[in-house]
């Protein structure tokens, strides 16, 4: 344990995790507590009612008493909101309150951490809380988040409200804010060396970028790689399952669901008539609804408490994603619980794989339905993805692994020259053990 002070600041409190910004949120408050004293502090609990309480010890854990509606993590456009009207507005505006600025002031204060750690541009405005006091900040960059929405407005059609406002000022405004949170920050975390480039050419920052890849707990998902092991000769329902886990509103995944109802599950149900497709996730949407009622071997979990066990039941995961950022986590959970994984080349993103080696990339109906019919037919193939995915999630993406870089990635803040005004050098973590 070391005298170094952290403090996280997230949407929602990240545990039990329902997202992949609750897992890395979940990751990175957890790497960042094996070698400093952590505290989180969240705008709103995970979900209504909500007081889990976490399998580690924090120095602190809680969400604001001034926020009475739980944010779903979505950037969501709501006409409503004034964003549009003002010259810096944003949707994010929404997540800022004056009572949580306070009640962070107050924490700031009381805690004095070294070292603040902020969520994504969702609380970009809460930098300048942070900058008034002797902590350094890290922005964890969660996406490049100028680039998805200037690839969400490349794809919004119609004349209605939220797409115009998507087309027209969204991917500016987004940039203008996602410049400044960068310029402001001391050290930039992001999820690849793809967005640590993007970031510099993009900006032309000279805060320092630091790549914490998402990851997963790996043991976690032992029971599910047990079960498939057992199954291995079973040919029942999981030999022909696909999944594709997701929380559904995000329109990629939105996208990616009809994709697989209306161009991928028809053909590959005329080939493997026992074949199931498993859509697991929160906020389901009507076509995915109206698809599992009218065919029952299509079937909608809504929200589950954990994934493990779908995946156990999977022969494999479709990640039929065209537009979106960051790393994808379902993929890592998929190598973790060894299911094979078939994925478009921007669904893979960020992740240092091979097709042919790690997972299949397909692009097309024609290629999804032809790399699902090789794995449901060429048995040591399927078997090679699975192994290969397990030994490079072990290797690159699992808790230690990720762990051990954000020790280093927060050592080397520690070491650097000042960047904020009046934040003084804070101690080392090997001066400050104990």
């Amino acid at each position: 344990m070391t005298d170094l002070r952290t403090l996280v600041i997230t949407v929602t409190l990240p545990y039990p995790p329902r997202s992949g910004r609750d897992l890395r949120n979940w990751q990175n408050s957890c790497g960042l507590n094996s070698s400093t004293r952590t505290g989180v502090f969240s705008l709103s609990p995970s979900r209504p009612a909500c007081n889990a309480t976490p399998p580690a010890k924090f120095e602190f854990w809680r969400y604001s008493t001034g926020v009475a509606h739980v944010f779903d993590g979505s950037a969501q456009i709501v006409p409503a909101r004034a964003w549009p009207l003002e010259p810096m507005g944003h949707p994010a505006d929404g997540y800022y309150s004056g009572t949580v600025a306070r009640e962070i002031e107050k924490i700031l204060l009381g805690f004095k951490p070294h070292v603040t750690v902020i969520e994504g541009l969702s609380l970009y405005r809460y930098i300048d809380t942070v900058k008034q006091f002797d902590s350094r900040i890290i922005f964890d960059c969660h996406n490049v988040e100028a680039m998805l929405y200037q690839e969400l407005a490349a794809n919004a059609s119609g004349n209605h409200l939220p797409a115009r406002l998507m087309r027209d000022l969204l991917p500016a405004r987004t940039r203008l804010i996602e410049e400044k949170a960068v310029q402001s920050a001391d050290q930039l975390w992001v999820c690849s060396d793809e967005d640590a480039a993007s970031m510099t050419r993009l900006y032309r920052t000279s805060t320092p970028v630091q790549v914490i890849p998402n990851g997963v707990e790996v043991d976690s998902y032992r029971e599910a790689r047990s079960a498939r092991r057992e199954a291995s000769h079973n040919e029942g329902s999981r030999s022909k399952t696909l999944i594709f886990p997701a929380a559904f509103k995000w329109e990629p995944n939105t996208v990616g669901a009809s994709f697989l109802i209306n161009e991928i599950f028809p053909r590959l149900s005329a080939i493997f008539p026992e074949c199931r497709l498993l859509l697991a996730g929160r906020e389901p949407t009507a076509e995915m609804i109206n698809a599992a009622r009218q065919d029952p071997r299509i079937v909608v979990t809504g929200e589950v408490p954990q994934m493990q066990p779908y995946l156990a039941r999977a022969a494999a995961m479709v990640v039929p994603l065209f537009q979106g950022g960051g790393t994808r986590l379902k993929i890592l959970e998929a190598f973790a619980a060894g299911v094979p994984v078939i994925s478009t080349a921007k669904g893979a993103e960020g992740l240092t794989v091979e097709d042919g080696k790690h997972l299949l990339i397909a692009e097309t109906g024609d290629e999804f339905v032809s790399a699902v019919d090789r794995l449901w037919t060429d048995k040591p193939l399927a078997s090679r993805l699975a192994a290969n995915g397990l030994r490079l999630v072990t290797e690159s993406y699992s808790a230690p692994v990720i762990a051990r870089k954000i020790a280093k990635a927060v050592q080397q803040l520690c070491l650097s020259n000042p960047t904020s005004k009046g934040a003084p050098r804070p101690p080392t973590l090997a001066a400050s053990r104990k």
